[in-house]
């Protein structure tokens, strides 16, 4: 669990790390208005796109893969964002919140290579460790951007939350009030000098399966763990469907094929 430190942006490289955190959070108050994100940040995503004026789907459904957890891609001018519904929700919060660095980056002129290759975001860079800088940027500016500083020295206030000898439950807190993993809520109180390095490693030695345990037990964070059943969209497809049908502008025939081939590639996705 210290790779989770040792390979995080705060630990490596300060100085960078100081620079992301800049990032969000201006970030943050241009588009979010600093109010906690949690599962809006599918729409602060979608937003953020339409005002540089590119097209753009976000694709949401089930893959076999369990270690795929989100992809961004441009083809033909439109950008596309892909986030594999089979996973925990918070673990889908943060990878779109991961992969809006990436496309903050591309927009920014800082990285071009998006166009060329797109990214992926493996289970490995927000489970155990990221040993791409950028990975490791990406991480925290999601981590930043979703529990922002003045927001956490709210909600402690707010639920009367002790740092001292910290328990589980109370990154449990956390979690459940920003809708994040563990280990960057862990991540997070560390930053914002909540706890010392030495609780941070304690804390992440916890094993999932006390994790889940304890998540059984007292309910926090327990709305974020849920994976959504049949949770499938893709972008915009449905709704091009239905303005295609309702201005007669194919044959019934071929609008009808197109829509048995889309509800088997659902059923597909449904089995798996």
């Amino acid at each position: 669990m210290c790779r989770v430190l040792d390979n995080s942006l705060f630990i490596k490289d300060r100085k960078k790390y100081t620079k992301i955190s800049e990032c969000a959070i201006s970030f943050n108050s241009l588009y979010n208005k600093n109010n906690i994100i949690q599962d809006d940040i599918f729409n602060v995503l979608e937003n953020y796109v339409a005002r540089h004026d590119m097209p753009f789907d976000m694709l949401r459904y089930p893959v076999k893969d369990a270690d795929l957890c989100a992809c961004t891609f441009i083809r033909k001018g439109r950008m596309f964002v892909m986030v594999n519904s089979a996973l925990p929700l918070s673990k889908q919060i943060f990878a779109a919140a991961h992969e809006l660095y990436h496309i903050y980056c591309y927009f920014e002129g800082y990285d071009s290579a998006l166009l060329q290759s797109g990214s992926i975001l493996a289970s490995d860079i927000i489970d155990e460790e990221a040993n791409e800088i950028e990975d490791m940027e990406a991480n925290a500016f999601a981590a930043i951007l979703l529990v922002p500083k003045e927001r956490l020295d709210e909600q402690t206030d707010v639920y009367n939350l002790s740092y001292k000898d910290i328990s589980v439950q109370t990154v449990l807190k956390i979690m459940d009030i920003f809708a994040i993993p563990y280990k960057a809520a862990v991540l997070r109180l560390l930053e914002e000098d909540k706890i010392e390095t030495k609780t941070a490693k304690k804390l992440l030695q916890v094993t999932d399966e006390e994790i889940s345990k304890q998540i059984e037990l007292t309910g926090k964070a327990a709305r974020w763990q849920e994976i959504p059943r049949d949770f499938i969209r893709f972008g915009s497809l449905s709704k091009l469907m239905y303005d295609v049908e309702r201005l007669d502008a194919v044959r019934e025939e071929r609008l009808a094929d197109d829509k048995n081939r889309l509800n088997e590639i659902m059923e597909s996705l449904r089995k798996q």
